[in-house]
């Protein structure tokens, strides 16, 4: 049985230093059966391990019944890993990603009685033990210390390839109490179920803790690993999550960064003795309705893509990140012998790297198995080339090409008897202890010195490398654009290619006319390619479609009594859409202008089937009181568009659980302003992200006294307030509010005998920081008194929102229905070699169905038109599409926009092309 330690550098097997350089892959935003093709293009551009999230959700659709089966087959996902020769990062949480439906957590946590979210809660901590059991069941023989090998001989021959196992994700709170009844225990269930691999976290040191290891996320780290090094000296320094990009939401502009940049921030990583984790490395898709909410504002959706603009794009596309990746991470892991015996204590003082515009960084790290150098210049910095003298006083032109970053080796131990005494040249690889590829800009004179003797040549301009033997050593050197169209294989390496493919055998590039291998012993072979050819893409046959009429009337038999008002996790529909009838007693005043204080997240009103408004956040919606009359029967189309993975309002309900109250708006007149302190915003609750225990500095309260009218319902706004604040109410404390956490706004329904008495009320808003007279209280607060509640004496009914069978399509109709609206087609694909992906032209909001597999929600124009994004291409996953013979395409549309100008192409670029 093999063993597994750590020291203040890296981790160590049976005493055996090694060097993670690593990506995140999540296995539940790809099909199972591209997972090997995704594994292994992370090997093809140098990485060594790959990280993946593990999705409570996922998992235990439902209590005590798990699935870890297909497209959930953690243990053949991790095997897979295993027998590619590389080390695996597990990430269970519970709570594992924000950018994931509840961060990972279960819906029907909804509906477990007396619990608390992420807290030293009994109930929670009991559903997280089960979780946490069944997880470690599935992969307690694959970690590396264990004696099994059926996991394949993979790394080195020992055990599995398990290393590291993570607890929770950006638990940012400093509330020590919880931090050792909650975090401690979430260790705890993990050790006794069998991990015996060090536990790390990523809750960026909010609470230091003695039972796992720090690691840290970001995405410039340079300066923060150089800190963890001192906070934590008796640990390695591992960026478990460097973003190479940012999640996409709906509405918002898709960013893009280009690779020099990416190139960069490794280099800076790696420079300061830093194990990169590229988060992600392969974003994949948020199948289903998987797709998250995040902080930052109150439309603050998951796009289904979750392309994050990484080095490997949502379909498998090797981008440009991905070729700077391979440049950088071949190194990384090729010599991670010198990386994993750097001197820790090494840390000499340089000139801090900056992106945006510094003098040249050069950092210096001195090890047991040869020195590291890198430079780091500003992407101001035009200069191509720099000069830098050896500690033995030889001057050395390093040549910079169109990169940010160059890096060096000295006195590099090689293999038996051969040393690396210096280059100016960028290493690459070093295979089998035989064959050394370096590279460097075309045409640019280079030296390589082995064992003090040196080479002097100049760096090829073509496509045939430079090849020479030197003491038993064949050195291959190559220019930057053959480095890019370079990959090893079992030969050696092969230039001008664009990988391997499943089998092993190498694919053409286009642009190049053959592929050239060097051998570890130095023979040369060539052999012509052609280009692929391009496919046509499939067309699709004759549009069907079938309507919702019987639903949007509320004459449906789907429809089922309920009490009244109930959320989706109450009603067990836990994801998706859902249908609310309403029968209304008819009555005076049903008009007015309506809120829903108790909703989420949009809700489409009808009226004898047409559609009267869009309730809700977002584009169309009105999220403020809006004119609604209900003097009738009303059906209710609810839309859950994803729930917070971590933030102040973690938890909400979704759909439609609260009743219409028609309201006015009341003066709240000028506030009594109170100095003393912040209040204690624990009283709360045991978790709020980004919250301290005993942070509570001098600070206003803001005082008014409120009585309701005729003892009804009142409801308070908060929009956008700058700060953070805490509303009290006769002191007793009622829900918190913070400008970023709680995405800008909250909402509170006060109910008399609940919240508020029928007499006078003191409402407190409690800040945290001084209060600005400057502010403008009346944009930011607004109080509404209830006049009457249409649907309080309603009868009400729900159905589950569903795919219609086959049988109740016909011909699609040559007018808009301008209702929810069901189209079908069909097409034939001849070919999966590319990506397939459908481009929605002209449709507004809904859902993807391809051969019975959800594929993931659309948005791309709201009812009136208006362009969202920024997805307009969805990726149809090649494992669930049939050859030559028909695909069933399904497509929901929440407003009937006709799909005949819809198409499909191929690309390997991701959803936002190249």
């Amino acid at each position: 049985m093999s063993t597994i330690s750590y020291d203040g550098h890296n981790l160590k097997i049976d005493g055996r230093s090694i060097w993670l350089v690593s990506g995140t892959i999540d296995y539940a935003r790809t099909p199972a059966e591209l997972w090997k093709r995704r594994i292994r293009a992370a090997r093809q551009a140098g990485l060594n391990c790959i990280a993946t999230h593990v999705f409570w959700n996922v998992h235990e659709p439902k209590p005590n019944r798990f699935c870890f089966e297909g497209d959930a087959d953690l243990r053949r996902f991790v095997q897979l890993i295993g027998e590619e020769e590389m080390y695996c990062i597990l990430r269970p949480g519970p709570c594992a990603s924000p950018s994931w439906d509840f961060g990972g957590l279960p819906a029907w946590l909804h509906r477990v009685e007396n619990i608390e979210l992420r807290q030293a809660n009994a109930a929670f901590q009991k559903a997280c033990a089960r979780y946490f059991s069944a997880v470690m069941a599935q992969v307690k023989d694959l970690q590396v210390v264990s004696p099994n090998r059926s996991a394949a001989e993979v790394v080195g021959d020992r055990g599995g390839p398990v290393v590291l196992v993570q607890v929770e994700q950006a638990w940012c709170c400093l509330n020590p109490q919880q931090a050792q009844g909650y975090h401690n225990e979430l260790v705890r269930y993990l050790r006794e179920n069998g991990c015996a691999v060090p536990i790390i976290d990523c809750n960026l040191l909010w609470e230091k803790s003695d039972v796992s290891v720090a690691c840290w996320s970001g995405r410039t780290l340079a300066s923060d690993l150089r800190q963890l090094r001192i906070v934590q000296p008796e640990a390695p320094r591992i960026a478990i999550e460097y973003q190479t990009g940012q999640l996409d939401h709906w509405g918002s502009a898709h960013e893009k960064e280009d690779a020099a940049r990416h190139l960069y921030r490794l280099g800076a990583i790696l420079a300061v003795g830093g194990q990169p984790n590229q988060h992600m490395f392969h974003g994949g898709t948020n199948f289903g309705f998987y797709g998250g909410r995040t902080v930052g504002s109150q439309f603050s959706y998951a796009t289904t893509s979750s392309d994050w603009d990484a080095p490997l794009a949502e379909g498998g596309g090797r981008t440009l990140k991905y070729l700077a990746s391979k440049r950088i991470c071949n190194f990384a892991s090729q010599f991670a012998n010198v990386f994993a015996n750097l001197k820790p204590d090494s840390q000499p003082a340089v000139i801090a790297p900056d992106e945006s515009d510094h003098s040249l960084s050069v950092v210096h790290q001195h090890g047991l198995q040869g020195d590291v150098i890198f430079l780091l210049k500003s992407q101001n910095d035009t200069t191509s080339s720099t000069t830098i003298m050896l500690p033995n006083g030889q001057n050395l032109e390093v040549h910079f090409d169109n990169d940010r970053v160059a890096w060096l080796l000295f006195d590099a131990n090689l293999a038996s008897g051969v040393t690396l005494s210096y280059t100016n040249l960028r290493p690459w690889a070093f295979v089998k202890n035989r064959l050394l590829v370096l590279f460097g800009p075309a045409g640019r004179d280079a030296v390589v010195c082995l064992n003090d003797a040196a080479i002097r040549l100049k760096v090829p301009t073509g496509s045939t490398p430079f090849v020479d033997q030197v003491d038993g050593l064949t050195v291959v050197v190559l220019n930057s654009r053959q480095v890019d169209a370079a990959y090893l294989c079992a030969d050696g390496v092969a230039i001008g290619s664009s990988g391997l493919d499943d089998e092993g055998q190498l694919l053409p590039l286009v642009g190049w006319s053959k592929i050239t291998t060097v051998q570890i012993n130095g023979a040369i072979t060539s052999r012509g390619v052609k280009s692929p050819s391009k496919v046509k893409p499939p067309t699709f046959n004759v549009w069907q479609q079938a309507d919702v009429a019987a639903l949007l009337e509320g004459i449906s038999a789907d429809y089922k009594p309920i009490d009244g008002p109930a959320s989706v996790e109450q009603l067990k529909c836990d994801y998706g859409y859902c249908w609310y009838r309403i029968k209304i007693k008819q009555g005076k005043n049903a008009g007015g202008r309506m809120l829903v204080p108790q909703s989420g997240d949009r809700l489409h009103v009808y009226k004898e089937g047409k559609l009267i408004k869009l309730l809700g956040h977002g584009p169309d919606a009105e999220y403020q009181p809006t004119p609604l009359n209900l003097d009738s029967d009303r059906v209710i189309l609810a839309d859950n568009l994803g729930r917070f993975g971590n933030s102040w309002l973690q938890g909400e309900p979704k759909g439609l659980f609260g009743h219409f109250y028609r309201v006015k708006q009341v003066p709240l007149g000028k506030p009594k302003v109170m100095a003393g302190q912040a209040p204690d915003i624990f009283q709360l609750g045991g978790y709020f992200h980004f919250a301290r225990r005993g942070d509570q500095p001098s600070a206003d309260s803001l005082l008014w006294h409120v009585k309701p009218a005729g003892r009804k319902p009142m409801v308070l706004d908060i929009d956008n307030l700058p700060g953070r604040a805490m509303l009290i109410i006769n002191d007793q404390p009622i829900g918190a509010y913070d400008q970023q956490q709680s995405c800008g706004y909250a909402r509170f329904l006060l109910e008399p005998g609940k919240q508020i008495t029928g007499g006078r009320n003191r409402v407190k808003l409690a800040l945290f920081g001084r209060y600005d007279k400057a502010i403008k209280l009346g944009k930011h607060l607004r109080l509404y008194q209830t006049t009457g509640c249409p649907t309080a004496k309603a009868s009400w009914s729900f159905a589950i929102w569903k795919p219609p069978k086959n049988g109740k399509f016909k011909p699609i109709s040559d007018n808009l229905i301008a209702q929810p609206c069901w189209y079908r087609t069909t097409f034939i694909a001849q070919q999966t070699n590319v990506p397939l992906w459908l481009e929605l032209h002209n449709m507004s909001k809904g859902q993807i169905y391809i051969n019975g597999h959800n594929v993931g929600r659309y948005f791309i124009a709201t009812r009136t038109r208006k362009a969202i994004g920024p997805q307009l291409r969805y990726y149809l996953p090649e494992p669930w599409l049939r050859i030559n013979e028909p695909n069933d395409l399904l497509l929901f549309d929440e407003h009937g926009k006709r799909p005949t100008s819809c198409r499909l192409v191929y690309d390997t670029a991701g959803p936002y092309g190249k």
